[in-house]
């Protein structure tokens, strides 16, 4: 490749560094922290404690099941429609997650602090990487 191409653009796509990867320890961690509290915390009700815990595990498994689809080398138009539904399931169980925590007291407002903050970059991630397989 010239110094013309390599200045202007044409650089070679097989070149071009891979997309960062999707930040999942920090959710992971996260995902501790709630399951730890669910199992401390006597004043929360059973039925509240199994819905948060429910909803920690399943938004890090979603996550981390949609990052390795997206790690396959060929991606096919299912896998990538597969993925936009994990993200929708990403998204939906984090939503239901949130009020969850909040109506439970100033710890659980903290989680729920930390698990907007840790997620955001996971799902943005996992949008960025969709966008290059859809292009």
């Amino acid at each position: 490749m010239g110094l013309f191409a390599f200045l202007f653009g044409n650089r070679n796509p097989a070149t071009a560094p891979p997309p960062a990867p999707v930040p999942l320890d920090a959710l992971e961690e996260v995902k501790d922290r709630i399951l730890a509290a669910c199992g401390s915390h006597a004043d929360w009700s059973g039925h509240a404690k199994a819905k948060i815990a429910a909803k920690a595990k399943e938004i890090f498994f979603i996550t981390l099941a949609a990052r390795d689809l997206l790690r396959a080398s060929n991606l096919g138009h299912d896998d990538v429609a597969n993925v936009k539904i994990l993200l929708e399931r990403m998204s939906a169980a984090e939503s239901e997650l949130v009020p969850a925590l909040d109506a439970l007291g100033a710890d659980a407002r903290d989680l729920r602090r930390d698990l907007v903050k840790a997620f955001q970059p996971c799902r943005d991630g996992i949008l960025k990487r969709l966008g290059l397989q859809d292009g």
